[in-house]
């Protein structure tokens, strides 16, 4: 446990430090947004794109693995979703609710930890996983918020669902973490190389990626007020437990590699990404239970995340 203690705190430290720079004034909220925008459109793609170039194609797109986190991710926002309505929540909230339960921060968090066991066979796993997260999980939550808002009547827009539904997916799949991935599948697929001075600077890029990404994540926590309710403790159970536990039975029993499936319930086991609270709030979702969940449950990571580690028996390269 020591060992893997030695892989998680110095992760998890740099995340406090950049929420203890936000609480104490350090960090104003342009910086904190400064900082977000270096590690989402420069370092973040970088790092995506030698993650998957260095790889063959063939390794980032292993079916039984897919099928396997997609049907676990499934269920658990059916479940997720069920439980919210039975407690009285609108259609919205319940599409807000069962996203937060199934969209971890795998992008922020998951890459550097996963560089921190220093072993490169582990990321094709974690691209996979952010692969099925944007084009699966994201998009399946988009168009749910979608139907939510046109059966309420509060579209606040007299565009067609259809064009909001089609501007939404547009734009999700320009995101620069889709151009990472996809320059990195055309290099792997093609043998292509960057000329010498140009993969320096992806990887001055790529190196920078983890720890800004970290810092950001507790500078981007550090002004949110929590306040814990039945909603914060359900998520934080689904995320935190149930995720995990359900990707490890799927991978099981769809017969996905041993190696693959470790670092698929790795990422499960991730706390919720602060991508659920932007999408719900831009759909009109009281997102003080998801902030606060996001909070409680980056923090409480450090022990999940670090005995989800240990019980799969993952160690540093």
């Amino acid at each position: 446990m020591l060992t893997v203690l030695e892989v998680t705190l110095p992760v998890f430290a740099l995340v406090f430090c950049g929420w203890i720079a936000a609480r104490r004034g350090m960090m104003s909220e342009p910086a904190v947004e400064g900082i977000n925008t270096f590690v989402f459109w420069f370092a973040l793609p970088a790092m995506l794109y030698r993650a998957v170039a260095a790889h063959p194609v063939s390794t980032l797109l292993d079916a039984r693995f897919l099928a396997a986190y997609l049907i676990a991710a499934a269920l658990l926002f059916a479940a997720m979703h069920a439980i919210a309505r039975a407690r009285g929540h609108d259609p919205s909230e319940r599409v807000a609710l069962a996203f937060s339960s199934t969209h971890g921060n795998v992008g922020y968090l998951g890459l550097p930890l996963l560089a921190q066991l220093g072993d490169a066979s582990l990321l094709p796993a974690m691209v996979m996983v952010i692969i099925a997260d944007i084009t699966v999980v994201i998009v399946a939550s988009i168009v749910l918020f979608e139907l939510a808002r046109s059966r309420q009547g509060g579209s606040g827009t007299d565009a067609p669902m259809g064009r909001r539904l089609r501007g939404a997916l547009g734009g999700l799949l320009r995101t620069p973490l889709i151009f990472g991935i996809a320059t990195g599948l055309a290099a792997s697929a093609t043998g292509a190389t960057l000329p010498g001075p140009v993969d320096t600077f992806v990887a001055l890029l790529a190196q920078a990626a983890g720890p800004c990404a970290l810092f950001a994540i507790g500078a981007s926590l550090g002004g949110r007020r929590v306040v814990l309710d039945r909603d914060v403790g359900l998520m934080l159970a689904a995320k935190l437990v149930a995720h995990p536990a359900l990707i490890g039975a799927a991978m099981w029993a769809l017969g996905a590699p041993p190696l693959l499936a470790a670092v698929g319930v790795l990422a499960a086991a991730l706390p919720t990404a602060s991508n659920t609270f932007i999408l719900s709030q831009r759909y009109g979702v009281d997102t003080r239970a998801i902030g606060a969940a996001i909070v409680v449950g980056t923090f409480a990571s450090a022990a999940t995340v670090s005995f989800t580690i240990w019980l799969l028996g993952l160690r540093a390269a």
